[in-house]
């Protein structure tokens, strides 16, 4: 009598393959760990700018029409953000800059150079910046105030 071997519920026909790991394995690299960004969120505090003259303009004028465009704009100031690729000097929309890969991002990656200190990411790095013009903008409503006593 021949014993056979227990029967598996595994098809290879149709099963996915099983995954045997061969060992501890690295996570895949990000391509942001590649990149060279910078922030450029200037454009957009220009806009800010120019939102809050035209915005207080139409509150002086009682324009409640002129009020609500300028409420509407507010929202398209965000798409002012943007970033400044170092290795190409390409210039993109902030909420793209995962997205980018020039020549030089993919032949880091490809090589496996994942630079040492990469510094923040963009959108961290505008979150930085918002939070170093808030403090300037306090320091010059404070000196301004002093300056009146």
């Amino acid at each position: 009598m021949e014993l056979l071997a227990p029967s598996s519920t595994h098809d290879p026909d149709l099963d996915p393959p099983r995954h045997r790991p061969t060992g501890p394995q690295r996570p895949p690299f990000l391509p942001q760990e590649y990149q060279r960004l910078v922030a450029n969120p200037f454009l957009a505090l220009l806009g800010l700018i120019i939102w809050f003259a035209a915005f207080w303009e139409a509150l002086d004028s009682r324009n409640l029409p002129l009020v609500g465009l300028a409420l509407l704009v507010l929202g398209a100031v965000g798409y002012l953000l943007q970033y400044h690729c170092l290795d190409c000097g390409t210039t993109g929309l902030l909420f793209r800059w995962k997205s980018h890969a020039c020549e030089r991002v993919l032949a880091r990656q490809q090589a496996g150079r994942v630079r040492r200190f990469r510094g923040p990411n963009p959108t961290f790095q505008t979150v930085l910046w918002t939070y170093l013009m808030i403090g300037v903008a306090i320091l010059i409503a404070v000196v301004l105030l002093a300056g009146r006593s």
